[in-house]
């Protein structure tokens, strides 16, 4: 009796779905998370450490700490925008039959989306810092 093959046969996963796909989707909203929280806590603290708001910061370099955070927000937002992209080529054509690569197929389209608006909040938030004063009372 002859054997029936796939004139396709599976392919496995191009890409680890692990980690990659992980990074790509969570990445750029932790860093504008962590930016926000960070920089608010930071700059809360050195202008109102006590009861009395201040003009200038407690600490001297606030705004190279503050420019410093954003800068390392950017780079996790764009890093997850590039893992996402990367996702998004690799399971671009998958098998539509498999209910495992068209979630996965998904996940990297959206992880695209989400990377890319929140790479524009992590920017919209970097201008802040130089438009706005640091200790503003």
């Amino acid at each position: 009796m002859r054997a029936v093959t796939r004139p396709n046969p599976h392919i496995p996963a191009r890409i680890p779905v692990g980690w990659a796909l992980t990074f790509a989707a969570f990445g750029a909203p932790l860093a504008w998370m962590l930016q926000l929280c960070f920089g608010y806590a930071l700059s809360a603290h050195a202008c109102f450490p006590i009861d009395v708001p201040l003009v200038t910061p407690v600490w001297p370099r606030l705004w190279w700490i503050l420019v410093g955070i954003d800068l390392v927000a950017l780079v996790i937002a764009g890093a997850g925008l590039f893992t996402a992209w990367s996702c998004h080529v690799a399971w671009r054509g998958v098998d539509p039959r498999d209910v495992g690569e068209r979630r996965n197929r998904f996940i990297a389209h959206w992880s695209v989306l989400t990377s890319l608006l929140f790479l524009i909040a992590v920017l919209f938030t970097i201008v802040m810092v130089f438009i706005e004063p640091v200790c503003n009372y």
